[in-house]
């Protein structure tokens, strides 16, 4: 895989259409009151996405961007309406609602749907230890689908009722977004604990992780930092549970799109072959079914 020929497969991706749906976060009086967030906030295609990896993405994941959360459906209608790259959805479901089961059963007729996804962030505790939601969890699997998960893996709280519930539901698959969330000191005791919390998630191997999403908690991250998370997962989960991933269009606070990829191509720099390939597509294509 050299820089000059390499492609990949982005299994974390968000197209924005806001001219047809709802967006509510992504309007400047509601939150996230990020001050950066007009750079973002406008319609994002297929075409984009394409146009920036400059012809080098081969397929993707389209991770549920707030289309219309209360008929998430909408959301994959417009994908398949506009998409015409190899892909699959992971649409939006609110795991607390009485309409949860329901909604599951409308999700997994659509052929792209794979997964879905309700962020659990600083409510991962109280949600991951509600009756309802691991009820909800447990149907997911039972109809094939995954769940992607974003909140802080250092504490241990959460990680323990997520265990709790892959034990019970052995046929629940969790995608865990964003580097986990890992602490910005790498020398911390909080790390340690987020180390100690990855190791146990990926025994279970019902897990995988995305290294992705570090603009979430530094824009202006660097590369020297990023090596050394990446290092980490990798000694601790192994290639196998780990692919790239990029937040797009979240990714362009930092950098261009094209270049993320080059500088994790660089990271890869000691791997063989086919961990790069992994990493960059196998992984990802295995995991959410890509064809």
């Amino acid at each position: 895989m050299s820089a000059a020929t390499h492609s990949w497969i982005d299994p974390h991706v968000h197209l924005f259409a806001l001219q047809e749906g709802d967006y509510h976060w992504l309007k400047p009086n509601n939150p996230p009151f990020w001050p950066d967030k007009d750079v973002i906030a406008e319609s994002t295609y297929e075409h984009h996405l394409r146009r920036a990896s400059k012809g080098k993405l081969t397929g993707f994941v389209h991770i549920e961007a707030g289309f219309d959360n209360e008929r998430p459906w909408r959301e994959i209608d417009f994908l398949m309406r506009h998409c015409s790259l190899p892909f699959r959805s992971i649409a939006s479901i609110d795991l607390t609602s009485m309409r949860a089961g329901s909604l599951i059963d409308t999700l997994k007729n659509y052929g792209s749907v794979c997964g879905l996804r309700h962020i659990l962030d600083e409510n991962a505790h109280a949600l991951l230890t509600s009756p309802k939601v691991k009820w909800g969890l447990g149907y997911m699997a039972a109809q094939g689908l995954s769940f992607e998960a974003q909140f802080n893996l250092a504490g241990r709280g959460a990680v323990k009722a997520l265990l709790a519930i892959l034990e019970t539901y052995p046929r629940l698959r969790v995608a865990i977004n964003h580097s986990a969330v890992a602490p910005v000191e790498l020398n911390s005791l909080a790390f340690k604990h987020w180390q100690q919390n990855i190791h146990h998630l990926s025994e279970t191997k019902q897990v995988i992780f995305k290294f992705s999403g570090l603009e979430m908690q530094n824009r202006n991250w660097q590369w020297r930092r990023a090596q050394p998370l990446f290092n980490s997962l990798v000694n601790t989960v192994g290639v196998a549970q780990l692919m790239f991933a990029s937040n797009y269009p979240l990714c362009q606070w930092r950098m261009p799109y094209e270049a993320l990829w080059q500088g994790f191509l660089n990271m890869t720099a000691p791997l063989c072959e086919h961990q790069k390939a992994a990493l960059f597509s196998l992984n990802a294509k295995q995991w959410y079914g890509l064809a």
